[in-house]
Parts: structure tokens; sequence; C-alpha cells
């Protein structure tokens, strides 16, 4: 069997390292509404940290006014700031990780898709609608699990999938590059949102233990909105848009095993079940959005050539 290339390997390593974070985000919500703090404190830590650790990307490229105006600016910082952080904290009170895990970022490909057609034009295709097909029937198979939980918190979940699906289509049609995207969500989600924490949200820092309050920051702040960008950045570069796309489409699975893991949450047959189609489902659309661009990309140079 040749060896794998060490371009791949390394894409690879960076792969995991973003999904194990981004998966691990949903747990440490999960467990820090559920012990010691609450989700006005979670999205304040987040956002008061990354928008530390990014200032010096705003301070270099601004918030790209002139390509996004104040409504995309607006849009980017409420679907994917400082609201839709504490809406999946608040969901995660009574919802479980996996839920987090699989609904989100299944409700976001689906409801992508929709406004790439409906907004900008964008070419279905087969793959992708086998793709949305796969996700419906696993959200509606993880919602009949028996003994699941079933109400606001499963519905929040929903609609954040639906607000990060605006996120990243005023993303896309601004052409922002990932790194000056969640710069400018994180320093506009700390400008508003922070001033109404402080003045007027309920509290639990001042007799939550310190060792959460830190890793919370650190793992919320740091990890995912740096590391991880960063670490989906190299894997997409390293091993190819197509397969960097795609593997995000494993956190379903991921957070389904670090909630059993670390949260004690029950997993089943008909969990992982859910989890694979919805996860499938998204890798397809996301396989199908790289490559319905590279044939576009192709047969425009064709085109070009031959005239």
């Amino acid at each position: 069997m040749p060896a794998l290339p060490k371009s791949h390997a390394l894409g690879l390593v960076w792969a995991v390292t973003a999904i194990a974070i981004w998966s691990g985000s949903l747990v440490m919500l999960r467990f820090g509404v559920t012990t010691s703090l609450n989700a006005f404190d979670l999205t304040a830590l987040r956002v008061g940290v990354a928008s530390l650790v990014l200032m010096p990307v705003i301070f270099r490229r601004g918030f790209a006014l002139g390509q996004l105006g104040i409504g995309g600016l607006l849009i980017m910082v409420v679907g994917f700031g400082a609201p839709y952080i504490l809406l999946i904290s608040l969901g995660l009170k009574t919802a479980p990780a996996s839920a987090a895990g699989s609904l989100n970022p299944g409700v976001m490909a689906v409801v992508s898709v929709l406004l790439g057609w409906k907004i900008l034009g964008d070419r279905v295709g087969p793959v992708r609608v086998v793709g949305g097909v796969a996700i419906l029937v696993g959200a509606a198979f993880f919602a009949s699990l028996p003994g699941a939980e079933k109400g606001v918190g499963h519905l929040i979940l929903i609609v954040t999938g639906i607000m990060w699906a605006g996120y990243t289509l005023v993303v896309r049609r601004a052409g922002i590059p990932a790194l000056h995207a969640t710069a400018i969500v994180a320093v506009g989600s700390a400008i508003l949102y922070l001033p109404i924490y402080v003045a007027a949200l309920p509290k639990q820092l001042s007799i939550a233990p310190l060792p959460d309050i830190a890793a919370q920051a650190i793992f919320q702040g740091m990890f995912v909105s740096v590391v991880a960008v960063f670490a989906f950045n190299r894997s997409s570069e390293l091993l190819g848009s197509v397969a960097g796309a795609t593997l995000p489409a494993l956190i379903p699975l991921v957070t389904l095993g670090l909630g059993a893991v670390m949260l004690d949450e029950r997993a089943g047959i008909r969990d992982f079940a859910s989890a694979t189609l919805i996860g499938g489902g998204v890798a397809l659309i996301l396989a199908g959005h790289v490559t319905s661009r590279r044939s576009l990309a192709t047969f425009i140079r064709k085109r070009v050539r031959d005239s």
C-alpha cells in the first residue's frame, strides 16, 4: 500500500483538529449551561476573548462595510455572532449536545442550498438533492428517538441552523476570507452584546469556579474562534477543496461520541444512524457545491479557449 503523502497526512491532522474543536465547543456549551455558568456568561466569554484576539485583524482590514453594507454586517453578527451563540447555549439547556451537532449543521446545509438556489441562482443538482433528503430523513429519525426530550431546545437549534445559513450566504456574496469574517463577527458581537450583558443580563461569573471560567474562555474564545478556523483552512489547502469541505460532515458523529463520553449522554444505534444520515447529507451537499463550482469554471475556461 503506498504511503500517504506528507501533505495529506498533515491535512488530515488539521481537519481532525478543526472537527474536534467545533464538536467540542457544543459539548463545552452543554456542560457550561448545565453546571456553573449560564448562557449569557458563555456568550460573553466567547465574544469577549475572541474579540481581543482578533482585534488586530479589524485594525488591518476594517469591517468590510464597502462589501457588506450595514445590513450585511448586521446579518453576519446576528447570524453567527452573539445572538447565535446565546441561542445555541439556551437550546443546550434542554437538548443534548448530539442534537446540536446534528440539527444545527444539517439545517444550515439544507437552507444554504435553498438560499443559494433562490438568491444566487445556484444549480442544485442530483447530488445535493440526495444530500438534502438524507438530512431531512436523519432529522426526522432523530426527532423520533424514543425517550428524547423534544421541545424548545430542539426548535432553537433548528433556528440557529437557519441563522448560520444566512451568515454563510452574506459571506459568500461578499467574498470575505474566513479569518476576516470571524474577526468581524467577534468584534461586532463584542461591541453590541457586552455593554448589554454588563448592564442588564443575569450573570453567574461571580459564583462560578475559576477553572470553569478559564476553560470556557480559552476554548470558546481562542480555540473555536481562531485555532479551528486556521485548522480548517489549512486542511482545505492540503487536502483539496472537496475533501476539505466535506470533512466537517463528521461533526454530527464526533459530537455524538464526545457527548456520550464527556457528558454521559445516552447514544444508541438509532442515534448513530441519525447522525450518520445527517453527516452524509451534509457531505453530499458540500461536495456537490464544490464540484458544481469546478464544473462551471471548467466550462467557462473551455468556452474561452475555444472562442
